[in-house]
This record gives C-alpha cells, structure tokens and sequence, in this order.
C-alpha cells in the first residue's frame, strides 16, 4: 500500500525530473527539426546552384565556340585564339569534378562521374576542330567535314547534359519544397504542444509547489523569530527539510551556549595578548631608537676628528715641498675614502631599518666603475687582482653612492678570495631600456652549496673561498633600484658567457638596472 501511494503521490524531485526531461525532450526535438532542416535546406541550395552553374557554364561554351568558329569564317587569315574555349572547357572540369566530390554516396559518385566524361568529349571534338581548320581552313573540304562533324556531335552533348542538370536542378528545389513544408508542419506541431506541456507543468508542478514553499518559508520566520516551526504537511523532500530545520535549530541552541562561554574565555586572552605585544612593540621601538642614536653618535664622533685630519692634510698639500706635499695629498686621498666608508656603514644601518630612501639621479656608469676602483685600488694591488674594464658611455637611473658602494664591494670580494694573479673583467651592453653589466673573475669561484643562498646575508662557509655578505647588500640595492642581480651558470663556455674571462672556473656575477630617460 506505501509502495503504491507513493507511486500515486510522486515527490518534488519526480515531478521536476519529468518536467524538466519534457521540456529538455521538445526542445532537443525542435532544435534537432531545425538543424536537420537548414542542413538538407542548405544541401539541396547548393545542389540546385551547382547545376544552375554548370548549365551556364555549357551555355558559355556554346556561344565561344560559336563566336571563335565566326572568327574563322570572317576572318581566316587570322585565326582566333581557341584559349577562351579552353577556359570554359577548364572550368566544366573543376564544376564536374566538384560535383563527383560532393556525392554523398558511392553509387552517387559513379553516377556523377559517368557525366562527367562529357566535357571530355567536347575537348576532343572541339581539339579535332581547331587541329583541322588550323591545317586546312574553312571553306576545304576537310574543314568543312570537320565543322559538320562537330555539329553534329557537340551541341547534341551540350543539349543533353543541360537537360540533365536541369533535371537535377529541377529536382532539388522540389526537394527542398517538400522538407520546408514538412517542417513547417513540425514546427505548428511543437507551438502547439509547448503551451500544453507548460500548462501541465504549471497545474501539476508549480502550482503546489509554490503553495509548499509558502508554509515552508512561514516555518522559517518562526525559526528565525526563535520559535520551533511547526510541520508544513506532506511526506515529500520539504517536509523532510523543515523537521531537519527543526533539529537544526535545537542543536543551534545548544551551540550558541557554547559559544557565549568560549567567546568570553577568548576576549581575556586576547587582552592579556593585547598588552604583552603593546609592550613588546614599545621595548623595539625603544631598541631601535637607541640604535639609531648609536649610529649617530659614532658617525659624528667618527667624522670630526676625520674632518680636522681632512682640512690638516689639506693645508698641508700645500707646502712647497713636493714630497711633504706628496705625502699630504696621501692622507688627504686615504681621509676622503674613510669617509666614504663612514657615510656607508651609516647608510647600510639605515637599510636595515627599513628607513632608506634611494636617489633616482643620472648616473654615468663608467664613473661609478672608476670610482669604486679609485676606492679599491690599494686592496686590488695588495692583493695581485688586475680590472679590466670594457665600459660605454652608459647613463643609468640610480643613485650614484650606493650605485659605487655596490661595485666597490665586488672588486673588495675579488681581491679577497680571486687570488693573486687574478683578473677582473667588467662589460656592459644595453637592450630594450636596460643596462647588462658582466662582472667575472678567474679565481676558483664559489664553494659548494653556496650558490642557492649567496644572497642571503651572512651566508658564508667557514674560510671557504666566495662571496660573503657583500653579495646580498649589493643585491639588495640592485632590486631596491629597479633592477635585479643574478650569478652566471658555473660552465660559461658558451658564446655569450666567456667575455672579459681566461677560463670559466671562476664567478661570474650579471646585473640588470634600468637606463636613464630624459623625461
């Protein structure tokens, strides 16, 4: 008795499955009536164009041949030029041959191509034609056998395939009237069933369903108001959801007592972490303070003794001595590059803050080399390393002290761990807005492991030969310029690798900054 109430008493999801699969059915069959239709429509159009254009294409070559034959007989003395009928006779070919091609049948294609012989036979009889009245003329006795042999057996060709494809043309607009009127039938017949079948989808369907949805959406405003809704009626999926909507709520009670408690847990640890970052914030702001005060302090205890060691030594380049002058002019040059070191140690304390703002100036690439190797000299010539340089006269967009620093500590690291000996080879180019400068050296270059984390600060390995923490200050000014800093491939054997290098064993290091544009 349950199984077959339930059969007489479909549910929701039933009765939507068959409406929809109704709907999707009648459309499917429409859509598929229109598909077929437009594509037999468009078959037989091309059909009935297609022998439209080969009957014209046999009345062209009639009337050539007729106009070139009274060229002869007008004009025997010069003979016309038979291209024009060769022409049509071509394009009979290609008009047959499409044909044969566009058979949807095999039995179709043989019958198609036994038509297809006809203009073969008008290019021998028209061939034997010109052959004979070229040797002979008109008015000969051979020429006159040939013009009645050839009407006698060409127009006879012509006329008949002209009734044939006349007949076939005939016979695809027929064809294409009798489809057009039996989907012009099915078409009445699916407007007429599409009302129908909405009707009954709304009478058996949507009807009660909306009704169903009414109690269902009272039931809600009841749960949302905090009272337990009462049951819509019915057995099918809504009244299953509302009890589940029932059940729902009491575990929602239950919950919400639940949660008021850890809510009220949770906002007293959050105070109580609230106020341990507060003073962990105000303890570094307060270190940081003293730092930078600290850095401060030493830069101005560092250059006023310097300064005073500058203007002495300055003075005393002066001194008619040349050799007193000499050595003052020393300790003058030594004096300027220890203050160059100050302003740098202050600037990488800045940009470990976070504070540093980089200038965006013009900058000649060339002069910043030369500058960081004025700064280097004495280290490169301690240490046996020779530089190299193949610099054009390149403006970059940079800031020109930080610019020298990034070199200088390159050429540092050269002569530190390149050995003595050595050679530096520096080259730049430009494309597309960027400048490439190539730094390499021929000494044993990094250690193992250290190339993935180079350019991380103080990522060395012992004593082991390599960069240090140079490397990753350098980077850091590269990028925070626009730019970006990368090792070469440890074999740069290839063409493009090995410029301003003896061997490839050493390290080779590429940066990338943006040229300068006149704005």
């Amino acid at each position: 008795m349950r199984v077959a109430r339930r059969w007489l008493r479909p549910g929701l999801r039933p009765r939507l499955w068959t409406a929809a699969t109704l709907l999707a059915g009648l459309t499917m069959l429409s859509a598929g009536l229109a598909v077929y239709g437009l594509s037999r429509t468009q078959s037989y159009a091309h059909e009935a164009m297609a022998a439209q254009s080969r009957v014209e294409a046999y009345g062209v070559f009639s009337a050539r041949v007729n106009d070139w034959m009274i060229g002869w007989l007008t004009r025997p003395e010069t003979p016309p030029d038979p291209a024009t009928v060769l022409a049509t006779i071509d394009q009979l070919d290609r008009l047959v041959a499409e044909d044969v091609a566009g058979a949807a049948t095999s039995e179709q294609q043989a019958q198609r191509a036994r038509q297809s012989m006809t203009p073969a036979r008008l290019r021998g009889f028209f061939g034997q034609l010109e052959k004979t009245l070229a040797q002979s003329g008109p008015g000969t006795p051979q020429g006159d056998a040939a013009i009645a042999f050839y009407m006698a057996q060409a127009p006879e060709a012509v006329g008949g395939q002209i009734i044939q494809e006349t007949r076939r043309r005939e016979n695809a607009l027929l064809a294409m009237d009798r489809l057009q009127n039996t989907l012009r039938i099915f078409a009445l017949a699916a407007g007429l069933a599409a009302p129908l079948v909405l009707a009954a989808l709304y009478l058996l369907v949507l009807r009660p369903l909306f009704g169903r949805l009414e109690r269902v959406t009272a039931s809600a405003e009841s749960l949302a108001s905090g009272r337990f809704p009462r049951g819509a009626g019915g057995h099918d999926e809504l009244g299953l959801m509302l009890a589940r909507l029932r059940q729902m709520a009491r575990r929602l009670d239950r919950r919400r007592a639940g949660l008021e408690r850890d809510s009220q847990r949770l906002e007293g640890i959050i105070a109580g972490r609230t106020a341990d970052l507060s003073a962990a914030n105000e303890r570094l702001a307060q270190t940081d303070a003293d730092r930078r005060r600290l850095f401060a302090d030493v830069g101005h205890e560092l250059r006023t003794p310097l300064t005073v060691i500058m203007g002495e030594a300055e003075l005393g380049s002066r001194h008619p001595d040349p050799l007193v002058r000499a050595a003052f002019q020393t300790i003058l040059a030594r004096g300027q590059r220890l203050n160059r070191r100050i302003e740098d140690i202050l600037r990488i304390a800045r940009s470990d803050s976070g504070q540093l703002e980089l200038c965006r100036d013009r900058v000649s690439l060339d002069q910043a080399i030369s500058a960081a190797l004025t700064d280097t000299a004495p280290l490169l010539r301690r240490a046996g390393v020779s530089v190299q340089t193949e610099v054009a006269e390149i403006h970059l967009c940079a800031d020109s002290d930080w610019l020298r620093q990034v070199f200088a500590g390159l050429f540092e690291n050269a002569s530190k761990y390149a050995g003595r000996g050595a050679e530096v080879a520096v080259t730049a180019s430009e494309e597309d807005g960027i400048a490439r400068i190539v730094i390499t050296d021929t000494g044993p270059g990094l250690a193992p492991g250290l190339r993935d984390q180079v350019f991380r600060r103080f990522a060395r390995s012992g004593n082991a030969p390599g960069f240090g923490v140079g490397l990753a200050l350098a980077a850091w000014v590269v990028e925070a310029s626009g730019g970006r800093m990368g090792l070469l491939p440890e074999d740069r054997s290839e063409a493009g690798f090995a410029q301003g290098t003896q061997d490839h064993r050493g390290l080779g290091v590429q940066i990338e900054l943006p040229l300068w544009e006149e704005r």
